[in-house]
């Protein structure tokens, strides 16, 4: 008896020296995952069981993408982490083994059924060749009736129509299981390429003098994911305030999926330094500003579109009806340094890179309304909205859809970093507005004085104003800008306009009343050298 005790023991000892050292595998999916701008932080944790002694863990099946560098893991438990090392493993990819194994056995059931379809479509030429064998030999008896002749033939013919059209419809199934089959035979062999990425590995040396029961929890940094804000800017009525509709569109590009995992999205910039940056010499010079031809078409934080922009971009856009999805349960949580959006419900984003769109939050802000026009540019006069208090909260630089009474109106851009506390919206143009910039060609004329030539242009500039109800309207035109001293501008006529030095742009604030029809005179003249050529308008 003492024998067979001793062993037993001697076995168990042989055992756990074998054991010891060696790697254990464990599964540590991302449970929690903070997404920033650029980059995301992945974080889990895992149930250990540990025997005395020096054991290696591994938490296998990761993204090849990991940093090492950001790499952090935390024990619960009486034992010690002895060292952390990552690696990636070159010969197995869990996370695309199912989809191999699911294409697979798709493929093999095609094959399958594309082989009882070609016996079946077998047997049916077998059948017709038999039909015709036995047609040829009775065709040729001489002692064959005319009833039996015309009997043979209403048998041949029906028998042979019936197979005929068997393998006509059998053709027409194997020649679409042969193209699926071609699909996936393409679609697995993208898969098995992509499968052969490794899949990131984090050892871990764990060392305890006990027995004991713990927890490791992991984080890591993955660079190939992010999320950018996107925004709904909805006005149902001028005499209501602006409806914002904060979005995310996050994506991931990790070669593993997020399944069920809480998301966390952040402003913060993790791969910044956290040192103090350094100042280095200011150098300051005469401004030069740079202008284009025309009045750019766009306001501080939104572009003005063209009318057939507008129609173009409205047949491409989803409208946002009654029947949008509603908004994710969200925490906002701020530090002295950024913020971050917590959203409440686990969300499952796929790894490829496609955005996951997720609203954050639905903000109704006050808002003012008036009418802008550039007759220079567009005879049209557009609905403009001025959101105030938007800068209460957690805005970042993103791009936005404009809605006026449901309708997709345009596109805009939110530019946290050169807005000021009002956010102007273009909501389009309103055709009960028209407005027209006609040159009045009595007015308009070129003299020779001296060595020079002065050009001198006039327009007249007209609100008609078709509502029921007054309407303000800012109209803006533009003065040119000289670039050479020989050439000299000057304002002869702005009918009140207030005139911009630097920019050259001149604006009238105008109160129209109902049915009325506003006149505005702009007039200015060019001085140049005879010699020259300058183009004007």
């Amino acid at each position: 008896m003492k024998t067979y005790i001793f062993v037993a023991l001697f076995a168990i000892a042989l055992s756990s020296s074998t054991l010891e050292g060696q790697e254990n595998y464990i599964h540590v999916p991302p449970s929690h995952v903070t997404v920033f701008s650029s980059g995301a932080q992945l974080s889990g944790d895992a149930a250990v069981t540990l025997q005395p002694g020096t054991w290696e863990y591994v938490a296998g099946g990761l993204s090849p993408y990991i940093d090492p560098n950001s790499i952090q893991v935390r024990g619960e438990g009486d034992f010690m982490i002895m060292g952390v090392s990552h690696r990636n493993n070159y010969l197995e990819n869990p996370s695309e083994s199912d989809k191999i194994s699911a294409l697979r056995e798709r493929i093999k059931a095609l094959q399958i059924r594309i082989e009882d379809e070609e016996t079946a479509t077998e047997v049916l030429l077998e059948k017709e060749r038999f039909l015709k064998a036995n047609y040829d030999i009775v065709s040729q008896k001489s002692t064959i009736t005319p009833e039996q002749f015309r009997a043979m033939m209403d048998t041949y013919g029906a028998g042979m129509e019936s197979v005929k059209s068997a393998i006509l419809k059998k053709t027409r199934i194997l020649k679409e299981y042969r193209e699926e089959k071609a699909k996936l035979d393409q679609q697995l062999a993208g898969t098995i390429d992509r499968s052969k990425m490794p899949a990131g590995e984090i050892v871990m040396t764990l060392s305890g003098s006990k027995p004991v029961t713990g927890k490791l929890k992991i984080s890591y940094m993955v660079m190939n994911a992010g999320w950018k804000p996107a925004y709904d800017i909805r006005v149902d009525d001028i005499t209501e305030p602006a409806v914002i509709i904060y979005k995310a569109n996050i994506w991931q590009n990790s070669g593993v999926e997020w399944k069920d995992v809480k998301v966390s999205l952040s402003n913060a910039a993790p791969m910044t330094a956290g040192c103090l940056p350094q100042l280095n010499p200011w150098f300051i010079d005469f401004y030069q500003p740079v202008m284009m031809r025309g009045l750019q078409g766009k306001a501080a934080g939104v572009n003005v579109i063209s009318k057939l922009e507008r129609e173009e971009m409205a047949s491409e856009e989803v409208f946002m009806a009654d029947d949008a999805s509603a908004p994710m349960p969200v925490t906002v949580t701020e530090s002295n340094i950024s913020f971050t959006f917590d959203i409440n419900v686990p969300k499952t984003i796929a790894s490829g890179g496609k955005p996951e769109t997720v609203e954050l939050q639905r903000l109704t802000v006050p808002a003012t309304y008036s009418y802008a026009a550039t007759p220079r540019l567009a005879s049209s006069a557009y609905l403009m909205g001025y959101i105030t208090e938007w800068d209460k909260y957690n805005l970042l630089p993103g791009e936005s859809n404009i809605y006026f009474s449901n309708t997709f109106t345009g596109k805009g851009f939110i530019n946290t970093a050169e807005l000021t506390d009002t956010l102007p919206v273009s909501l389009g143009a309103d055709n009960s507005i028209t407005v027209k910039r006609d040159r009045r060609t009595d007015f308009t004329s070129q003299k020779l004085i001296g060595s020079n030539r002065v050009e001198t242009l006039s327009f007249l500039i007209s609100v008609r104003n078709n509502k029921n109800r007054d309407v303000t309207v800012k109209l803006r035109d533009q003065l040119p800008i000289p670039r050479n001293s020989n050439i000299t501008v000057e304002a002869v006529e702005l009918s009140g306009g207030k005139q911009n030095n630097t920019t050259g742009e001149v604006i009238w604030d105008l109160t129209v009343a109902p049915r009325e029809t506003r006149e505005i005179v702009f007039t200015y003249s060019v001085k140049y050298p005879k010699n020259k050529r300058v183009i004007l308008e």
